[in-house]
């Protein structure tokens, strides 16, 4: 008895976990405070967007598959959604989110639960899909082709929900940006420190 689905599915879940054990460990930074670096910011938006973009390609691949060359008209929605909810997002976050300045003078940036939360839970579910439309060739380069159309319509829309959830992922990021700015050109001055005086004087 080949063991080969087994150990394809062992390796998919425990990819799955490392995933998702990383997204919780950055929604609970955000609740309780996480250091501000605009740097990180950005990286971890590029990394979110990069998954987005191989998911949707996998989802796209497979619509080829059973759709043709229409199937490329997913690539509107799969590309401006997420462009969209950002623009939407950022002006929102950046009203709400609050910063502490903590020991060292470093800035902290918290968020209300909802806002990192709603992200993890569609991620999560885009990737809970995943497992249940294709098992362990989840994550097969090509995928397979989905075993029915209301499959591959089913990974449509998580889709577009993951692209939701990475608009407000990248507008949070902006957002966050955008009010350590506003808080930076706010702060007070501080006060210039008197010459010495002339040896003499």
């Amino acid at each position: 008895m080949s063991s080969g689905p087994s150990s394809a599915l062992s390796t998919e879940l425990i990819l799955v976990a490392i995933i998702a054990l990383f997204l919780v460990r950055r929604t609970y930074a955000q609740l309780t405070g996480a250091p501000y670096s605009g740097a990180r910011l950005y990286v971890f938006a590029g990394i979110y967007v990069l998954i987005f973009a191989v998911f949707g390609s996998a989802t796209i691949y497979a619509a080829i598959t059973l759709w043709g060359p229409a199937a490329y008209a997913l690539l509107v929605p799969y590309a401006l959604l997420p462009i969209v909810v950002a623009l939407l997002a950022a002006p929102f976050v950046e009203r709400i989110v609050h910063f502490e300045q903590r020991a060292g003078g470093q800035w902290y940036y918290k968020l209300p639960w909802h806002v990192p939360v709603l992200y993890l839970v569609l991620f999560l579910a885009r990737l809970s899909a995943e497992i249940a439309v294709f098992g362990a060739s989840a994550f097969n380069l090509p995928p397979p082709p989905p075993p029915s159309v209301l499959a591959l319509v089913l990974l449509i829309v998580v889709d577009l929900l993951f692209a939701t959830s990475l608009g407000l992922l990248v507008g949070r990021g902006l957002g966050v940006i955008r009010a350590h700015t506003r808080l930076m050109a706010a702060a007070p001055t501080p006060p210039t420190p008197p010459s010495p005086p002339l040896p003499g004087a």
